[in-house]
């Protein structure tokens, strides 16, 4: 008799077990599926206000920058660029649940190119280079390299992720 009670109560045990796993995949699952969701939700946000800052940027810089309206729609599609960039490393970053050590980062460099990206910003390097570099062992090119290299490509193909 103390070998079946043994035998139903570990029966038991492993069903308990077995549901207590399978819920908390589904926990995990729903919660997943809600983070996608709202990262659906803000991807189709950007996508709608995206035309809007461009043509807002483009008349502020006409307004108060003085630029003639080609210079200015060109520089508002770069810094509309930048800001796509930076999106794509925090998308990136949400869709793979990494830790968010880097993201202060790269909303540094976000702000540094709409800075240098600026009409009579002289000082925009300087202070773009003022900033600690606390990359927690990442590995950085110099700034020079990245402006250069930034210069000489062509954009990214975000594919349809921005469309």
């Amino acid at each position: 008799m103390d070998e079946s009670l043994l035998v139903v109560v570990l029966v038991n045990l492993l069903l308990v077990l077995l549901i207590a796993l399978v819920a908390l995949m589904l926990v995990a699952w729903r919660k997943r599926k809600q983070s996608q969701a709202e990262l659906e939700h803000l991807l189709d946000d950007i996508k709608d206000r995206q035309g809007q800052r461009s043509d807002q940027m483009a008349e502020m810089l006409v307004g108060k920058y003085r630029l003639d309206e080609q210079k200015a729609r060109e520089l508002s599609e770069s810094l509309i660029l930048a800001e796509k960039q930076f999106l794509h490393g925090f998308f990136e970053q949400q869709m793979q649940q990494q830790a968010v050590s880097g993201f202060y980062d790269g909303l540094c460099r976000l702000l540094n190119s709409y800075l240098s990206s600026m009409p009579g910003s002289e000082t925009a390097e300087v202070a773009g280079e003022e900033l600690p570099d606390d990359n927690s062992g990442q590995e950085t090119e110099p700034s020079d390299e990245k402006e250069k290299s930034a210069a000489g490509n062509p954009p990214p193909d975000w594919g349809d992720v921005f469309d």
